[in-house]
């Protein structure tokens, strides 16, 4: 993903409302070290969790089919996002471990999570009311990757 222009940006103030439903995904993968590409094509569903919590909540569930070189697998991701006010979410993995913090009242955030000593380093984009794009740099001595992400609302 290229640095955005302003103009390009679609500005988010209500980020649950704008993350919640159905999302059509498409990953290019780029191992950078191995030379192989791989690519995901897969579906999200981010819904309201029902709980008691004081501050709202979203489940993301992520599957899909990972194709990597002759590698084929169905795979799966769960992350939870937690609104502290209603511009910004805290991701958060399964596990309940913090990954980052998310901001699109811009319409662009970068981020960056250390992974043992693999560093993610990540922009996210809203193109549009129902497009946004993620785009993640991880380098360190276990990965040296480039993940391009595509998410389009699903009707």
């Amino acid at each position: 993903m290229r640095e955005p222009h302003k103009t390009s940006m679609l500005p988010v103030y209500d980020l649950f409302a704008y993350l919640k439903g159905n999302w059509k995904l498409t990953r290019k993968i780029t191992d950078i070290r191995l030379n192989i590409l791989g690519f995901l094509s897969g579906t999200i569903s981010i819904t309201r969790e029902s709980n008691k919590a004081i501050r709202p909540t979203l489940a993301y569930h992520e599957e899909g089919e990972l194709c990597f070189g002759n590698y084929k697998e169905k795979v799966y991701r769960d992350y939870r996002f937690c609104f502290p006010n209603a511009h910004s979410a805290l991701v958060f993995f399964s596990d309940g471990k913090i990954f980052h913090k998310l901001d699109l009242t811009t319409g662009f955030c970068r981020v960056e999570h250390l992974c043992l000593e693999d560093l993610y380093q990540g922009r996210f984009c809203v193109e549009s009311s129902n497009v946004w794009l993620s785009k993640w740099h991880v380098s360190g001595p276990a990965k040296q990757m480039i993940l391009d992400n595509h998410y389009q609302r699903r009707e």
